[in-house]
């Protein structure tokens, strides 16, 4: 297992044919939870550096799609889904997640994944999990060669300003 972060920033752990990203926020975890699955809130975070979230939909049930677009600064789109599997209010959330197209069909590219978030809480702060299971290690190897590892974890930390906001809302 391989760990890597930095003292106020998300850490990531390998394993076999996976991988983990953590982060604490100073939010309770109904916070966090609404910031990870309500879709004004998710186009302002769920992208790495320069990217926006210019469509963001979510139908947060089990075997609802949440489909969103990330735009590169050069206005390059790349679609993604996601199907849920599990939600446990203010829990847990479970799904596969892939590349897809602007109606939500899966493409190639990315190997499917099932992603298991967790969100537990501990004296008002929040620990946010996220899972990331691949069917193999050639999996595991191509998502990481893409660089989703340091996608997600860039994306995980652009939560703490997004939380900050809502917070003082």
């Amino acid at each position: 297992m391989v760990e890597t972060g930095q003292s106020g920033k998300a850490v990531s752990n390998v394993g076999e044919k996976s991988f983990t990203i953590r982060r604490v926020f100073d939010a309770p975890r109904e916070l966090v939870f609404k910031a990870f699955t309500e879709p004004e809130h998710v186009s302002r975070w769920w992208a790495p550096g320069g990217y926006t979230i210019p469509v963001c939909k979510i139908d947060l049930r089990p075997e609802g799609i949440w489909h969103y677009c990330m735009q590169s600064p050069e206005g390059d789109r790349h679609w993604a889904r996601s199907v849920y599997r599990e939600i446990v209010e203010p829990e847990r959330i479970v799904y596969t997640g892939t590349f897809a197209d602007a109606e939500a069909n899966p493409v190639g590219g990315l190997p499917e994944h099932i992603a298991t978030v967790t969100f537990t809480e501990n004296e008002g702060k929040t620990t946010l999990a996220v899972h990331i299971q691949l069917q193999s290690l050639q999996e595991l190897k191509t998502t990481l060669d893409m660089g989703m590892m340091e996608g997600l974890t860039e994306t995980i930390n652009n939560l703490d300003k997004v939380l900050e906001n809502i917070q003082s809302a």
